[in-house]
């Protein structure tokens, strides 16, 4: 995408095509302790869990270094911090093809939330990704939701059920890759 894209893709009708075209082609295999389910209060969100092998304070001290993305999520290339003003910043992350995300942090330190909204594109598109105190020390439950919905003329062209697919394949791979990366950080220190 060249065009201010909806987050990796759910902004506008081309994107929404290189959106599909990422999901397939760039789809991580699925960890099998990531868990994703549908919203009960909003069918426009998506959630998901997995588990860090590490405290909630590193995950999250880790994940507002937007530096480090390119190290974690392998379809980000390049990171351009703009602004950053404390717990708010605004990031554009470039992608392998080209393709940019121009997103608006506003974090919640206290609650190790990092959260997150596009700046561009048709479509509203929000994320929040909370590191909580996992059911032994050391450990981390990450909880992720994702809100995207397309308005307008480009509602036109892809259907609710398509956006539910692409939200869950996409938080589905990020919690895949952030497990991935945790469990490579702890075989690296045995």
């Amino acid at each position: 995408m060249t065009t201010r894209s909806g987050y990796r893709g759910l902004g506008g009708l081309a994107a929404l095509g290189a959106l599909v075209l990422l999901v397939t082609t760039a789809s991580a295999a699925a960890s099998p302790g990531v868990r994703i389910y549908q919203s009960a209060d909003d069918d426009a969100v998506t959630e998901g869990e997995t588990t860090l092998a590490t405290e909630p304070d590193a995950a999250y001290r880790l994940l507002t270094d937007y530096a480090q993305w390119s190290a974690i999520f392998p379809d980000i290339r390049r990171v351009i911090v703009t602004s950053q003003n404390g717990a708010e910043a605004r990031v554009t992350f470039i992608h392998p093809d080209g393709n940019r995300d121009n997103l608006h942090f506003r974090n919640q330190p206290a609650a190790r939330m990092v959260w997150f909204e596009d700046t561009g594109g048709r479509a509203e598109v929000w994320a929040e990704i909370m590191f909580l105190p996992g059911d032994r020390p050391g450990m981390t439950r990450v909880h992720s939701r994702l809100y995207a919905d397309v308005h307008g003329f480009a509602s036109l062209f892809v259907s609710d059920r398509k956006i539910r697919t692409l939200r869950e394949q996409r938080i589905r791979d990020e919690l895949t890759q952030l497990h991935a990366y945790f469990a490579r950080d702890v075989e690296a220190r045995r």
